[in-house]
């Protein structure tokens, strides 16, 4: 932590406490005055990993300061892209596709990529997936399309297969440069890009270089056993080989490495930082010494692909949490459903024993497809749980309803949906009479639809129907009837919005306090996020929605940003994402050869071995990186590590024990055969779930966080914050607030590159403008039309404003935090300008202000401005010579000053919000103006109603 100067190689085993040191190595850069803290980078590998160093920073530095920037490698390059799209080659406001949009991306372009062998005729859509993991292996790798093409032209592959092999990879070669020319055609990058291209950009522009290189004095990366060539290659242009650069790294916790690279940057930073100090961490602070002597055990098997042979050094781990403490436990079944029962009852008595919560339990599996049968069996045993992956939103009750939902919509015959819905609390049609109608339209062939559209005119089929079905049947068709009508203009995410809305579902939802209730509402609200965000990629017309829904799929494969408001749940985590994480009590579970490890499957098209710039190990490199996703299993256990493993996971097929349980506890052999469940316990497993138990109260941390916009929502209406901040009850987005959110982006675009001595032409800003436009709460398409004609004529008014009076700001959206008390307050200024010594804070407004006396008032009362100028005074020690608010459509400006009593003002606002929300108090306050503007109104039932 306080080496002094030069490069810093530091080699931390599981639980050393490497985010400690490198958290505590920024703060200490920090108060020692040793560097400035925008003078500080920290690169980490994933969002989790960026978020966690964020937080740490932020209690170990409390008070007042300009953010160091924490990122990850990809978050960085689109910041730098950005900053630099002219010198770049880019659009300032290019898209950035995720994994999921960037196969639609190839769908779409499929005809329009030189391919023959790779794009079949009987199914043109075969090859788009390997086709994306080959395309985006290459940009790891730092691969140019030239360069792709030059080698596949002069490849000559060995084998019978030789020549239809180089034909192929000169196809998919030629594709990759095509496909990349389309990006840019298109103003989109993909993942990969944003370090390819930062690479790219700092390679031929000496001046962002050197730029960067004055800004950044030191550097920090987290996790870098787990980077590509091309994160690598970005950090040695950033750092020449005396800079200030640290690294963390432990490979034997690299899980992320394609072709099983794991020591490959490590040993190439030696060689590029020969003065590099290195140092090992090997007490760890987490696990019990029984069980890290196990891990070792397993993970020597790697031997000599690791750096403690490599290099000579110690990487055994002692523990000083625990002397003593106990090896893993074996556990073996006949069946996967004996084996997840015995690992839900196991829990639910250590619960109900007063041992412990549900919190303090870890389920690990290897892929989210084995997750299933455990869910069941928590859920049987009435304990809660979370799991981020797929089939953890997938299987949620609320999400195959939203799903019945739109496939009723587009697809009338779709029977089994219509029953699902008619079922659901929507409707709950009486359950005897549905069954009794589903059965008479299947004997008479006809679908469930023509079945309820029969009922009033045909009396046989109504005979012994109870009038209540009669009439839910009837109103279930009504509200379809009129969903379709809407869905002329209306998306996919409106109808559904609305028709859960009529029904007053998400009301219900909203209104109930238990635990349960509030998991089904962020389900749903999970759901929307993905619905429009499969709308921003196919458009969202109803037919085509359901005829994606297939990539519904990989849109909820996308980590959760469900808040952590109630967290006393049993964690259920693939390997990959318990990466970083820690449990008193962890179970290891479906551990059987061909699960774990998992056979090694080659890529459909590989990328040539001679491309590839890592170092490749002598050993079998699935099988190493599959040992050491064991490894981080094992060691994410504080207390009890839990083996389990069943004979037989479906089928009669009878499995072996997994060899890393044989490694990892010195088995000679497979163990005895597993436990078999009783009749009573196979009975048992068609038992209906159990009420959940209880939640512990949620606990605080030291710092809680708050920004203007949250606070704002508390004491304007704490039941407002509830639905929004903690419930995130889902709502359909105000055409205000799209209109505005277009207007702001623009703004931003058009004054960083005036920051950057690259002014914007008109066509250039009413593009941005367009680029950042999204077609959501509008009433008609006219009605956008007009809005967006509206906004178009409000840029153009600003542009020559701007013409004929220029101005140059100081800032803009530049981000602060400040402590105060126990508080963090965090926020963004939208600008900041420079009058003499003094600071001019200015904010940007869309709504319709005509009048002067109206705009002052607005700035004199506005909370956010406030908060703005209490940031401004605690991180530069003095006011803002004046605040402003920038009326767009009017052109005029509001302006206040606030005083210290203003500021003494605000911290008592803050500390009121703050004490409220931490004890979970959040009454309506309903007022006609604030009841009119709220999102949650028509779910309120508390809202201000005029009599």
């Amino acid at each position: 932590m306080l080496h002094e100067a030069g490069p810093l190689l530091i080699i931390a085993g599981a639980g050393t406490g490497k985010t400690t040191v490198l958290t505590r190595r920024i703060a200490w850069l920090i108060a020692s005055k040793r560097a400035r803290p925008e003078e500080i980078l920290a690169l980490t590998f994933t969002e989790k990993a960026a978020k966690e160093m964020e937080e740490r920073v932020d209690l170990l530095v409390p008070y007042g300061y300009v953010e160091t920037t924490i990122r990850t490698f990809h978050a960085f390059g689109d910041e730098l892209l950005r900053a630099a799209a002219v010198p770049a080659g880019l659009s300032p406001t290019f898209r950035v596709l995720s994994k999921t949009e960037q196969l639609v991306f190839l769908r779409q372009h499929l005809f329009e990529l030189p391919l023959e062998r790779l794009r079949p005729a009987h199914d043109p859509a075969r090859y788009v997936p390997a086709l994306a993991t080959v395309f985006n292996r290459a940009k790891d790798e730092a691969i140019s399309p030239e360069e792709f093409v030059a080698y596949a032209a002069g490849a000559v592959p060995a084998g019978e297969a030789g020549p239809e092999r180089a034909a192929e990879l000169r196809e998919v070669a030629q594709a990759y440069a095509a496909y990349n020319q389309l990006l840019r055609a298109d103003q989109a990058v993909d993942f990969g890009d944003l370090v390819w291209l930062a690479i790219r950009l700092l390679e031929r522009s000496p001046t962002v270089l050197n730029g960067l290189r004055r800004r950044f004095r030191y550097i920090v990366v987290d996790e870098f056993q787990d980077t590509n060539y091309a994160q690598f290659r970005l950090l040695q242009l950033l750092a020449p080989s005396d800079s200030q650069i640290t690294v963390v790294a432990d490979d034997d916790q690299s899980i992320y490495k394609w072709r099983g690279a794991a020591l490959s940057n490590v040993l190439k930073f030696m060689e590029h930082y020969p003065q590099a100090r290195t140092c090992v961490l090997t007490d760890n602070f987490r696990s019990p010494q029984a069980l890290l002597d196990c891990a070792y055990r397993l993970i020597r098997f790697n031997d000599p692909d690791r750096l403690e042979v490599r290099q000579g050094v110690d990487k055994r781990l002692i523990a000083r949490a625990h002397t003593g403490g106990q090896a893993p436990h074996l556990q073996l079944f006949d069946t996967v459903s004996s084996e997840a029962d015995w690992v839900a009852r196991t829990i639910r008595d250590a619960v109900d024993a007063g041992a412990r919560r549900p919190q303090d339990f870890a389920i690990l599996v290897r892929s989210n497809r084995e997750a299933d049968p455990f869910l069941r069996a928590l859920n049987v045993a009435g304990i809660p749980w979370q799991f981020s992956g797929t089939s953890g939103l997938l299987a949620q009750e609320e999400t195959k309803l939203l799903l019945s939902c739109l496939r009723a919509l587009a697809d009338p015959d779709h029977s089994l949906s219509w029953y699902h819905v008619a079922s659901s609390p929507l409707y709950q049609l009486p359950m005897g009479d549905l069954a009794a109608l589903s059965g008479r339209a299947a004997r008479t062939n006809r679908t469930l639809r023509e079945a309820f559209e029969r009922l009033p005119s045909d009396p046989e089929l109504a005979e012994g129907i109870s009038a209540p079905a009669v009439q839910l049947a009837a109103q279930l068709l009504a509200d379809l009837q009129r969903l379709l009508e809407l869905s002329r203009t209306a998306s996919a995410g409106q109808l559904l919005y609305r028709w859960l809305l009529d029904r007053g579902y998400l009301a219900r939802l909203a209104a109930l306090q238990e635990s349960s209730d509030a998991r089904s509402l962020q389900t749903v609200a999970r759901f929307f996020e993905h619905l429009r965000e499969l709308e921003e990629l196919v458009g969202g017309r109803l037919p085509e929605i359901v005829r994606h829904l297939d990539l519904f799929e990989a849109l909820g494969d996308a980590p959760s940003n469900e808040p952590d408001a109630f967290a006393d749940r049993v964690s259920v985590l693939t390997l990959h994402k318990a990466k970083g994480l820690e449990f008193p009590v962890v179970f290891l579970v479906g551990l059987v050869q061909g699960r774990f490890p998992t056979p090694r499957r080659a890529d459909p098209i590989e990328l040539p071995d001679p491309l590839i710039k890592d170092l490749l190990p002598a050993g079998d490199h699935h099988l190493q990186e599959e040992r050491r996703l064991f490894y981080v299993g094992m060691t994410r256990a504080r207390e009890a590590l839990y083996f389990t493993a069943a004979q037989r996971y479906g089928g009669k097929t009878v499995r072996k024990l997994s060899q890393f349980v044989c490694e990892a506890l010195e088995l000679a052999s497979p163990a005895p055969p597993g436990r078999s469940a009783s009749a009573l316990e196979r009975i048992a497993h068609s038992r209906p779930s159990a009420p959940m138990m209880p939640e512990a109260p949620r606990e605080e941390g030291r710092l809680q966080r708050l920004d203007a916009h949250g606070t704002d929502d508390y004491l304007t209406c704490p039941l407002k914050y509830r639905y929004s901040h903690i419930l995130r009850v889902p709502v359909m987005r105000h055409h205000v607030v799209a209109y505005g959110a277009a207007l702001h982006g623009a703004l931003e675009q058009y004054f960083k590159r005036r920051l950057a001595g690259a002014p914007m032409s008109e066509e250039e800003l009413l593009g941005a403008f367009e680029a950042e436009w999204r077609s959501e709460g509008f009433l008609t398409r006219g009605h956008e039309e007009q809005r967006l004609a509206q906004g178009r004529a409000t840029l153009q008014r600003f542009l020559v404003r701007q013409q004929a009076a220029p101005e140059q700001p100081w800032l803009i959206e530049e981000r602060f935090k400040f402590g105060m008390d126990d508080l963090l307050i965090s926020g963004r200024w939208d600008r900041v300008d420079r009058e003499g010594e003094q600071a001019v804070i200015i904010d940007y407004k869309s709504s319709d202000v005509h009048e002067q006396a109206a705009a002052d008032r607005r700035t004199r009362e506005s909370f956010q401005l406030l908060v703005y100028a209490l940031a401004w005074r605690t991180i530069h020690g003095q006011l803002p010579i004046r605040l402003e608010l920038r009326f767009l459509e009017s052109g005029l400006t509001g302006s206040t000053r606030f005083t210290e009593d203003d500021l003494e003002r605000c911290r008592a606002q803050l500390r009121e919000a703050a004490s409220g929300i931490r004890a979970r108090q959040f009454p309506a306050r309903p007022e006609e103006r604030t009841c009119r503007w709220c999102a949650f109104q028509a779910i309120c039932p508390d809202a201000f109603q005029r009599v």
